[in-house]
């Protein structure tokens, strides 16, 4: 396809060391892009929490990204890829082979159809939205991350996801790049293929809908605000630790247990499950959940991956014991 052929090799390689870090073992191959060594993880992810990452690179472009994981592969290094963070929790140990982290990129926008590289903010892409004047986004406002990181796990708020506006997306399977349509997506509630199949995410495809740029900033910047109330700047966390639990999966014995009034759009908010059950104002090492919302795991300071997982399997049992519904994280363990 063209723009996004394999190259060779797409810059050329820098195994020195900056100061202080360690120098990046000679490989029979070098790597198309700058490679370092024994990176910390923590400040990597809005969490700010783990230990170091064997190897490090950051992409930009889909080809740059091809050219990584084709080079893992042949130096026989487990590739991980990682976009804006914001809803992961690394190991407290050495997580071994090479991460790649998805960085910027570029937006186009032609009519009512955008297409942006995976590593472009989130924010960046309805921003560009908005001032255009085309909507279909626009309740995603302050939201974390990249696009890419979006489609992957089907973004949403306010009773809308970003599956709603993808027309296509290109990817890589290992072997050629292809287009996927958005039925081949597989979307469903915070799910994709891409979390179930190894595809990698190449740039993304939307089509949005005309609307007036005055009336969707404002719905903009009102959820904005609403979002900060939660979501404080600066507070180390990954957003909503469970998903909402959706209304369809839950036995009619746990449905009889819960406040009806407390169904959204066919969806039993987590946060309200877990308050009932004692959440808020929990501790466990350095972890500590919100005293303003059930949902909200908050590093309080030197907090450890140990530390989550435990807190995470108290509140599942205390949901459990009190609804008889089992919680499922919307973060990704690595």
């Amino acid at each position: 396809m063209p723009g996004h052929s394999i190259p060779r090799r797409s810059r050329t390689a820098r195994n020195a060391a900056a100061p202080g870090q360690t120098p990046v073992t000679k490989f029979p191959i070098a790597p198309p892009v700058h490679l370092r060594k024994n990176v910390a993880l923590a400040p990597l992810s809005t969490f700010r929490i783990g230990g170091r990452v064997e190897y490090y690179c950051e992409v930009r472009t889909g080809n740059e990204l091809v050219a990584m994981m084709e080079w893992a592969r042949k130096s026989g290094l487990r590739a991980r890829i990682l976009a804006g963070g914001s809803n992961v929790v690394f190991p407290d140990t050495l997580l071994r082979g090479l991460l790649i982290r998805i960085v910027g990129g570029r937006i186009a926008l032609r009519g009512t159809q955008c297409e942006a590289d995976p590593g472009v903010a989130l924010a960046a892409v309805i921003e560009r939205a908005i001032r255009a004047g085309l909507a279909g986004i626009e309740t995603l406002s302050g939201i974390p991350g990249t696009i890419g990181g979006a489609v992957v796990g089907n973004a949403g708020a306010y009773g809308h996801s970003i599956s709603e506006v993808v027309e296509r997306i290109e990817v890589w399977d290992g072997r050629k790049i292809r287009w996927l349509t958005r039925e081949g997506c597989r979307f469903r509630y915070r799910e994709s293929v891409f979390k179930q199949k190894p595809l990698l995410l190449l740039r993304v495809c939307l089509r949005f809908r005309r609307g007036d740029a005055k009336k969707l900033r404002g719905i903009s910047r009102d959820i904005i605000r609403l979002r900060l109330k939660k979501y404080r700047p600066g507070l180390r966390c990954p957003g909503s630790f469970f998903k909402n639990v959706l209304v369809r999966e839950v036995s009619k014995a746990a449905l009889g247990r819960v406040d009806r009034a407390k169904i959204i759009e066919g969806k039993i908010p987590a946060g309200y499950l877990l308050e009932e059950a004692g959440a808020r104002g929990m501790k466990h090492g350095g972890i500590a959940i919100a005293s303003f919302h059930g949902n909200l795991f908050i590093n309080r300071g030197g907090a450890t991956a140990q530390d989550v997982r435990a807190m995470a399997r108290a509140l599942k049992s205390k949901v459990q014991r009190r609804f008889g519904i089992r919680l499922e994280e919307e973060i990704r363990y690595f």
